[in-house]
């Protein structure tokens, strides 16, 4: 989608602002790519971090910029909005999405004077779950209204796909039918069972960062919740077990979820 901008417009349109906003959980291929796609076609990209709620309520945030050499690359925003918060994420409350992409991308436009606005984003045609949920009415877009070219014209997978091969350059993840298993949130809980595991299994040592938010709000005491990212899976701790002693378990949820993540960008 930034690449068809470009040509489109001989180059970014003054009005046009590129941000990433960065969990802290992303790849580092992730990281790297952005970097990359900033340098080879000489556009400027914001990279922004959540950095806390702004009392009374959670309604607004502080942000940081940051750059490629600045970044968090172990979580550091993710887990600071976790402890503001006092319990975890799940498949029914996105709040990563939320507050560490929607909400410090909405701080980042009204600190430069912007009222409202539009969020171009790179979903294609062939997501229709994802284009109707960010044009269903009533979405909360933190005054950002969805712009989706890609959907628009039509643009598949398979396009994509095309379009990566004919490039110098790509996101160096595995790819296998155009579906990425190892990114871009490196464990993130929507992804399939069976791609959790395998993950974990290829590296034991991803799932520390999990398991350690999990422990945390379990020590607090947060009971309703359980202390997990997820109630219909095992903990991440046992599931970093089961990888490493090689014990074979059946989860039922092996689609995994849409992520969403880019809904905000």
């Amino acid at each position: 989608m930034l690449h068809n901008i470009l040509e489109a417009n001989g180059g970014l349109p003054d009005n046009c602002i590129v941000t990433f906003q960065n969990t802290g959980k992303e790849t580092t291929q992730t990281l790297d790519f952005i970097q990359e796609c900033s340098q080879r076609w000489s556009v400027p990209v914001a990279w922004i971090e959540w950095d806390g709620f702004i009392p009374p309520g959670r309604n607004k945030c502080n942000f940081r910029i940051v750059d490629r050499a600045t970044c968090s690359m172990n979580g550091e925003p993710f887990a600071k909005m976790i402890e503001s918060l006092g319990y975890l994420p799940n498949p029914t409350q996105r709040l990563c999405t939320a507050n560490l992409k929607v909400k410090a991308g909405e701080a980042f436009m009204r600190s430069l004077g912007y009222a409202e606005w539009q969020n171009a984003m790179g979903i294609r045609a062939d997501e229709q779950r994802r284009v109707s949920r960010l044009r269903s009415a009533g979405r909360d877009n933190s005054c950002g209204s969805p712009c989706l070219p890609l959907a628009d014209l039509g643009v598949t997978k398979a396009i994509v796909g095309a379009f990566w091969k004919r490039q110098p350059f790509d996101l160096a993840h595995g790819n296998n039918n155009g579906v990425t298993p190892h990114g871009n949130c490196d464990l993130c809980f929507l992804k399939g069972a069976g791609t959790v595991m395998s993950l974990i299994r290829e590296n034991p040592s991803i799932a520390d960062w999990w398991a350690e938010q999990e422990q945390k709000i379990t020590h607090a005491g947060n009971a309703g919740q359980c202390g997990r990212f997820r109630s219909d899976r095992p903990s991440y701790t046992q599931m970093k077990e089961y990888a490493i002693n090689q014990i074979e378990f059946k989860m039922i949820d092996d689609n995994g979820m849409d992520c969403f993540c880019g809904d905000g960008s």
